[in-house]
């Protein structure tokens, strides 16, 4: 072998050892580039998140609004504590019979019905009092005859024995004071204040079983509240007007119940009447519904409506027609 093949051997091995090298760099660098974009692309582990508990809880419940009830017991001498009934006045509850039950009642025989009355009461209509009769005078007697009098009276004498006056005596009376006579006053005296109506509704006591040990009439253990005291205005008013309209038309209706909701406003107007159930006849429905639009009930006062949702009462009353 000449010099000059091993010369061009050892180029061409030089060159294939340097472009094995290149390609193995080249090689390095796409993996170390491929490599480099993957780490830049991993996202880093989340960091730990402590666990947290969650815990539904119930609001507290709003403590319960006294019912109102319409009673005629004796008030009580001081007002009752945490009581579950209001009215227009402070009673101490009672039982005609033993406690035989749970509730804040008393117990007591009666009617079986979805609503509260504590005893039997009887109509009386509004009628204004009348003064009592003034009592009868007994027959005069004639007068006796009197003797015929003198034309001269003593007091025609007087006049005449009377000296004239002279001008020192008017000088006299002008020297003297004169009193000031007040002026009278002519106005006429004001009118006494009109009699109060009268009214109590009907009611028939209901069955009931309570937890009443103290016995006496059938009562409540109710606070006397300004709440309580308007609404016993609104049963009156509307109590008066439904027997106004209900009595001149009995021979139209049925025996039966309708129970009807509606809301006063702040001016007194009942709005809204719904009825909810009626087991009588549509003509003591519409008769019910017309009087308790016709109730003239007064406004609310100023002090109960900033107690009010929304400047109004939500009212549900229940009307029967029963036997006796």
């Amino acid at each position: 072998m000449s010099g000059t093949q091993v010369m061009e051997k050892r180029k061409t091995t030089r060159r294939t050892w340097w472009a094995l090298l290149f390609s193995l760099l080249v090689h390095l660098t796409i993996i170390l580039a491929v490599a480099w974009i993957y780490f830049l692309e991993m996202e880093p582990p989340p960091e730990p998140v402590e666990e947290i508990e969650i815990t539904f809880m119930e609001p507290p419940a709003a403590p319960p609004q006294p019912t109102f009830v319409d009673t005629s017991a004796p008030e009580a001498e001081k007002p009752p504590e945490n009581a579950t009934f209001e009215s227009d006045r402070d009673t101490a509850a009672a039982s005609p019979d033993a406690a035989t039950g749970a509730e804040p009642l008393p117990s007591q025989d009666g009617r079986e019905q979805n609503f509260l009355e504590l005893e039997k009461q009887e109509l009386a209509l509004a009628e204004v009092d009348k003064a009592p009769p003034a009592p009868e005078s007994p027959p005069s007697q004639p007068a006796p005859p009197q003797p015929p009098q003198p034309e001269e009276t003593q007091q025609t004498k007087a006049e005449e024995k009377k000296p004239e006056p002279t001008e020192a005596d008017a000088v006299l009376a002008a020297a003297q004071p004169q009193e000031k006579k007040e002026p009278v006053d002519q106005r006429p005296p004001p009118a006494p204040p009109p009699a109060k109506p009268s009214y109590q509704r009907q009611a028939r006591p209901t069955r009931l079983s309570g937890n009443v040990s103290n016995r006496g009439r059938a009562a409540v253990e109710s606070q006397a509240t300004p709440l309580g005291r308007y609404r016993k205005q609104i049963t009156d008013a509307i109590g008066s007007s439904w027997y106004h309209h209900i009595r001149p038309r009995m021979d139209l209706f049925s025996y039966g119940t309708v129970s009807v909701v509606f809301v006063i406003d702040r001016k007194g107007k009942v709005r809204r009447p719904r009825v909810v159930s009626n087991t009588s006849n549509e003509s003591f429905e519409i008769v019910t519904v017309e009087s308790i639009l016709a109730s003239e009930i007064p406004p609310i006062p100023p002090d109960i409506l900033p107690t009010l949702e929304g400047g109004q009462i939500e009212m549900d009353y229940t009307f029967s027609i029963i036997t006796n």
